[in-house]
C-alpha cells in the first residue's frame, strides 16, 4: 500500500528585494504674498486687491470696548448646553456649562462644543448610555428655571469675562443676584459685587515730551512727619468786613434764602503765586532756599493723600527758588462734592445736572455767594494800614474786592528751607478772643475798626457745605438736611466728613495757615432738587481749626511731613519746569519733567509794593 503521506519537496526560498517606490512629488505652493510699500495695510496694487477679494466673505463680528478681541477661539470659557442636555441634567443640580462664551450672543470666534454631535456621529453605538434624570414635573424642582444654576443661585463663581459685556448690552439677564439669578447673594456677579469700573479723565494731559521724574504711591507718604514752629508774619493787606452772628442761629424753620448772585458784583481775588507781585518779591530777598506759594495750594499738598479726584500744578526751579503754582485754566480752584463717598457722582453724557463738574460749579458758586451774603457789608470794615495788592486802582471801573485780609507769612522747613504763602482770612468776628487777643502784626496795621478792642477780635474764614439730592446718585447715604439737621446735626457732620473729607481737611488747612481763630461753616440745600440755582441756607457752625482737624482724624504734623517731603525731592533736582499729576484712578502722585514754555510765564519788574506783573501768554507746542 503506498502511503498518501507524501513528502513534498520544497524549493529553497530565495530574498528577492522589493522593488523601491517611486518617488512621489509633493505639491506645496505658497500663497501668493503681496507686499505694500506704503507700509502697514492692505496693498494697493492691482494683484494685491484681488488677494483680498476672498476676505469679502468673512463675516463681522461686533464687539465693544470690553470685549477682548485678537483670539480665534475661547478654549476656557464655559459652551452652552442644549436643551435636552439641560433636561437630562436636571437630577444632577448642577448645571455647569450654561452660559454662552463671549458677549452673552452668538459670537463668529467662539468655539462650540455639544455632546450630541458625537453621539450622532457614533453610528456603531445603538444604545443610549447617557443618565437620565427623573422626569419634568417629579418632586425636584428644577434649579435653573428661577435662580440659575445651584452654583450660581449659592453665590458661585460666573463667568467674569462675560459678566461686565452684559451688564451693558440690551436684554441682558443679569439683574440683581448672579448672572442670570434673582437671589443670588454672592460671587463675582453678586448683587454687591456688581459694580462697573469707571475711569476718570486726567485733569491734564500728558503730552510726549513729557519725562517721568518721580511716582509716589499714597502709602508711602502715609508714616510721614513733620513739626514746624510758629510762622513768621511779613505783613497784612487788605479790609475785612464783619461777620453777621445772625447766620449762626439758622435752622429749618428760619431758614434763608441764598442770594444767587451776591458775589456777582465782587472780586475774588485769589492769583496764583507767580501772579503775586509781593509773594515774589519775598521770596527774592529771603536769604537761603525759599519755597514760594498760596495757601490753597500748600493745603492741597498736606491733604493729597485724601484726595480721589485727579488734580495738578505747576513747580518752578531756579535756584534755590522754587514756585508752586496752579496752572492757567485748569479746575483746581473749584471745589468738589462728594469726593470720597463710596460711590460718588460720575458723569454722565445725558445727565446735565448731578455730575462732578456741574456739582463742582455749583459748589464753588454757593461758597462765594455764601462769603459775601454773611458779612455786614454795609458797616465801617475792619481797615488795615496797606491795602490790597489787587484792589483796582481808582480810577478804573472795577468791580471791587470781596471782604478778605492777605496775610503774608514765612515758615521755617528746616535745613536752610523757608516756606513763604500768601494766606486769606475772610472776615473779623466779634468775640473773645481764644488766644487772649488779636495778633500783634495784624493788631499794629490797624487803620480803622468800629471796635478797637482786640480782646474781643477774632479772625475767622467762612465756607458751605451744600447738597444737592439726599436719594439721588452720589450722595453717598447722607441724611435728609432739612428733616435731620436741627436734631441729628452731629450725624450730618459725621456724613459729610466722610463724603467730603478731602474738601473739609483742605478748607481746615487753609485757616491753619491763615492763622484764623475760627471757621464758619454754612449748610445750603437746593430749593428745588431739580434747580441747581436756588438755595437756602438751613444752619450754621462755627467751629476752631485746629479741634476741628482732631475730630477728622487729620493729623497736621502728617500734613507739614508730606509736603516736606515733596519739597526735598524737588530741590534734589535740576533747574526747570515739573508738573506734579494726581493720578484720577489710583492713589498715586507723579511728577513729570516739561518743556519749559509749558502754561504761562509770569515775570514781575519792581519790587515790594511798586511790584508789577507781566504775563506771556505761551502756547506749548
Amino acid at each position: 500500500m503506498v502511503s498518501k503521506n507524501r513528502s513534498k519537496s520544497r524549493s529553497p526560498q530565495r530574498n528577492v528585494p522589493a522593488p523601491e517606490p517611486s518617488p512621489v512629488a509633493l505639491s506645496f505652493l505658497l500663497p501668493p504674498l503681496s507686499e505694500s510699500s506704503n507700509g502697514w495695510g492692505p496693498p494697493t496694487s492691482v494683484e494685491g486687491l484681488a488677494a483680498f477679494a476672498s476676505l469679502n466673505q468673512i463675516p463681522y463680528a461686533p464687539f465693544s470696548r470690553f470685549d477682548r478681541i485678537g483670539k480665534v477661539a475661547d478654549w476656557s470659557a464655559p459652551v452652552q448646553q442644549t436643551i435636552e442636555e439641560q433636561t437630562r441634567g436636571r437630577g444632577r443640580g448642577f448645571n455647569q456649562n450654561n452660559e454662552a462664551v463671549g458677549s452673552g450672543t452668538a459670537s463668529a470666534f467662539a468655539f462650540g462644543f455639544n455632546a450630541s454631535d458625537l453621539l450622532d456621529e457614533a453610528s456603531f453605538s445603538v444604545v443610549d448610555r447617557l443618565p437620565v434624570g427623573p422626569a419634568a414635573g417629579s418632586g425636584m424642582r428644577k434649579l435653573t428655571s428661577r435662580g440659575g444654576s445651584y452654583a450660581q443661585k449659592r453665590g458661585g463663581p460666573t463667568n467674569v469675562s462675560t459678566f461686565s459685556n452684559n451688564r451693558f448690552k440690551q436684554g441682558s439677564n443679569s439683574v440683581r443676584g448672579g448672572y442670570g439669578s434673582r437671589g443670588g447673594r454672592g460671587g463675582y456677579g453678586g448683587r454687591y459685587n456688581d459694580k462697573v469700573t469707571r475711569l476718570r479723565d486726567a485733569s491734564v494731559a500728558v503730552g510726549n515730551d513729557w519725562i517721568v521724574k518721580e511716582e509716589i504711591e499714597f502709602n508711602r507718604l502715609g508714616k510721614l512727619y513733620f513739626e514746624v514752629d510758629e510762622p513768621e508774619d511779613l505783613s497784612v493787606h487788605g479790609k475785612a468786613y464783619f461777620y453777621d452772628k445772625n447766620f449762626d442761629r439758622i435752622n429749618t424753620k428760619s431758614e434763608k434764602r441764598l442770594v444767587p448772585n451776591a458775589a456777582n458784583s465782587l472780586t475774588f481775588a485769589n492769583p496764583s503765586a507767580s501772579a503775586d507781585p509781593i509773594l515774589q518779591s519775598y521770596a527774592s530777598e529771603i536769604d537761603g532756599r525759599v519755597v514760594a506759594a498760596s495757601a490753597d495750594v500748600i493745603a492741597a499738598i498736606m491733604c493729597c493723600t485724601k484726595s480721589v479726584y485727579g488734580w495738578d500744578l505747576l513747580v518752578s526751579k531756579d535756584g534755590d527758588r522754587v514756585t508752586l503754582d496752579k496752572r492757567e485754566g485748569g479746575y483746581f480752584d473749584l471745589y468738589t462734592v462728594n469726593e470720597n463717598a463710596a460711590e460718588p457722582p460720575q458723569e454722565s453724557e445725558t445727565e446735565t445736572l448731578n455730575t462732578p463738574t456741574f456739582l463742582a460749579q455749583e459748589a464753588t458758586q454757593i461758597v462765594q455767594n455764601y462769603a459775601a451774603q454773611v458779612v455786614k457789608a454795609d458797616e465801617t470794615p475792619f481797615l488795615l494800614k496797606q491795602a490790597s495788592p489787587f484792589a483796582p486802582d481808582a480810577d478804573a471801573a472795577g468791580q471791587p474786592l470781596a471782604s478778605g485780609l492777605h496775610r503774608y507769612r514765612k515758615w521755617d522747613l528746616g535745613n536752610d528751607i523757608s516756606l513763604v504763602a500768601r494766606t486769606t482770612v475772610d472776615c473779623v468776628v466779634e468775640a473773645p478772643n481764644p488766644e487772649g487777643e488779636l495778633a500783634e502784626s495784624v493788631a499794629d496795621e490797624i487803620l480803622e475798626s468800629p471796635l478797637r478792642d482786640v480782646a474781643q477780635l477774632c479772625l475767622a474764614t467762612t465756607r458751605c457745605l451744600n447738597e444737592f439730592d439726599s436719594r439721588a446718585p452720589g450722595s453717598g447715604g447722607s441724611p435728609d438736611w432739612r428733616s435731620k439737621i436741627d436734631q441729628q446735626r452731629g450725624a450730618v457732620m459725621v456724613s459729610e466728613i466722610k463724603n467730603n473729607g478731602n474738601k473739609l481737611a483742605r478748607w481746615t488747612v487753609e485757616s491753619v495757615l491763615a492763622g484764623a481763630e475760627l471757621l464758619k461753616i454754612g449748610f445750603a440745600v437746593r430749593s428745588n432738587t431739580k434747580d441747581r440755582a436756588k438755595h437756602a441756607i438751613v444752619a450754621g457752625l462755627s467751629v476752631k481749626p485746629v479741634e476741628f482737624a482732631g475730630q477728622m482724624n487729620y493729623s497736621l504734623g502728617s500734613g507739614w511731613g508730606v509736603l516736606r517731603a515733596i519739597v526735598d525731592l524737588i530741590y534734589g533736582w535740576g533747574d526747570g519746569k515739573y508738573v506734579m499729576v494726581k493720578d484720577p484712578n489710583k492713589p498715586i502722585l507723579r511728577f513729570y519733567s516739561v518743556p519749559s514754555d509749558f502754561g504761562v510765564v509770569a515775570g514781575v519788574v519792581g519790587s515790594g509794593a511798586a511790584a508789577t506783573l507781566v504775563e506771556v501768554a505761551v502756547v506749548p507746542e
